[in-house]
């Protein structure tokens, strides 16, 4: 009787490994929000202002450090932190008590950072959370390695390649971000504890701080916003040799179930209409990340062993699917559209 029972279930989890395999080649997805079913009420925006650490001994003496707590700041790190509470700093942060939330991952130079303005705005007793799922991308087998061209493009290469779309392109030898479905799983629930908590005071300013990692920052927002500038990302990184400055900023604004927009990325400010190549990028991304996601949890469910957990994704992933392909024709239909009335 067992064996009968699981059949169904095999024979979804095939069909959606098949849809995996032929939507894309590696990959793995983002946000639930791009490829929800059914018509959903606007929900309450809110704005992230995530901040790059400062300079770390790790940047300092270029080495590869992705495990907690990791090196701590350089005393031009700690100059950097300082210079968010100037004034005359183009980037500089607001008084931290106008922030409904204010957070860190759980590396040091990150906690450092916020300490480092927040000491400096004179406010150094602010409360400050700390959510692993804002820690830096794991480096697999070139942790603690020295940064030379070839550990270079191995640790970036995977990464730019999710934020592309190819959620499947494994980080060698990474337990923790194995794939960008692992690592947008891990950040996106550290981005929702935030919308939750900004959401539970009602007298909330919505803005919130988060004081994480260029890599993190920077690809977990190309994966997930509807607006994504490469082209201003590939010209910060020739022109500094990173996506983002010690100390930069990328804010975005929205929420779970709507969608992210981007708002500047290190000062400058992005146009929250993409042009139409990005939007058509966009629309593709949506279905194509969709089977990726859902192939990645069910077999993270058929792993674990749980009936009820295997039909949940199983559900989830078809429900997820499904929506992204009925959704792509009218996406793309109003990219065209918006585009040429734009």
């Amino acid at each position: 009787m067992q064996s009968v029972a699981l059949r169904p279930l095999t024979t979804a989890a095939v069909a959606l490994l098949g849809a995996g395999a032929i939507a894309a080649s590696p990959v793995v997805v983002p946000q639930a929000a791009a490829v929800s079913v059914g018509i959903l009420l606007a929900a309450q925006d809110i704005t992230i202002d995530m901040i790059r650490h400062g300079q770390s001994v790790d940047n300092f003496e270029g080495i590869l450090g992705t495990i907690p707590p990791g090196a701590p700041l350089t005393d031009r790190g700690w100059e950097q932190a300082a210079f968010l509470a100037d004034p005359d700093n183009p980037q500089h942060l607001a008084a931290p008590d106008f922030y409904a939330g204010i957070y860190a991952s759980e590396f040091l130079r990150a906690q450092d950072t916020a300490h480092g303005w927040l000491t400096a705005a004179e406010a150094p007793d602010t409360p400050l959370t700390i959510l692993g799922g804002l820690n830096e991308i794991n480096a697999g087998w070139f942790e603690g390695q020295e940064l030379n061209l070839l550990t270079q493009i191995a640790y970036a290469l995977p990464t730019f390649l999710w934020a592309l779309g190819f959620y499947w392109v494994p980080m060698l030898g990474s337990t923790i971000d194995p794939n960008g479905v692992a690592f947008n799983d891990r950040v996106t629930e550290a981005i929702d504890a935030i919308y939750n908590n900004t959401l539970s005071d009602p007298e909330s300013s919505l803005t919130n701080a988060a004081f994480a990692h260029a890599g993190t920052i920077s690809i977990w927002t190309l994966m997930n916003v509807q607006n994504p500038d490469f082209g201003l990302v590939l010209s910060q990184l020739l022109d500094t040799h990173t996506p983002l400055d010690n100390t930069g900023q990328v804010v975005i604004e929205g929420n779970p179930t709507d969608g992210w927009t981007l708002v500047s990325w290190g000062g400058q400010e992005v146009s929250a209409t993409p042009d139409l190549l990005t939007g058509l990028f966009v629309d593709w991304r949506d279905l194509n990340v969709a089977p990726q996601i859902a192939t990645w949890h069910i077999l993270e469910a058929l792993q674990g062993g749980d009936q009820a957990e295997i039909a949940a994704a199983l559900q989830t992933g078809f429900d997820q699917v499904l929506g992204a392909i009925t959704a792509f024709p009218q996406a793309v239909f109003d990219t065209i559209t918006g585009a040429l009335i734009g």
